[in-house]
């Protein structure tokens, strides 16, 4: 497991990075272990979590636009109000995830698990790609132009 100091650490680097600042460098955390970590309101935009282990987070309001998160697992973490735009979550594990509220235009959840997963008022668009078989409408979620 990351400790506190070496998340924060690259979290900050991370927000060089956006802000175009010298030594800024792109949050690389691909299969880190960050079981029941507090990330609300981080913003860590175009980052990579691929593999990750997110189980149990709190990711409210956390800006995840743009981010690699395929193949993490994100089981019964907090993700109400977060901004996912065209974030890669294929075959990410969100069974009871709370994306309520969530912004997925444009993201590809293709084979993502979405079982017991709460998408009431998240918002898609026609790029949005769904898991096979998966209502979005159905449940809750609301299509937007």
């Amino acid at each position: 497991m990351i400790g506190y100091e070496v998340l924060q650490q690259t979290i900050d680097l991370h927000q060089k990075y956006l802000e175009g600042e010298e030594h800024g460098v792109r949050a690389d955390l691909e299969n880190f272990e960050l079981f029941g970590a507090n990330l609300a309101g981080v913003n860590l935009a175009g980052s990579n979590l691929r593999g990750s282990v997110l189980k149990r987070g709190n990711l409210w309001g956390i800006n995840l636009e743009g981010a690699d998160l395929e193949g993490s697992n994100l089981k019964r973490s907090v993700i109400e109000s977060a901004n996912l735009r065209n974030a890669i979550l294929k075959g990410a594990n969100l069974k009871g995830a709370n994306l309520e509220r969530a912004d997925l235009r444009g993201a590809n959840l293709d084979g993502a698990n979405l079982e017991d997963a709460n998408v009431k008022g998240a918002f898609y668009n026609l790029e949005t790609v769904w898991p096979k078989n998966f209502n979005p409408v159905a449940a809750g979620a609301e299509l937007l132009d």
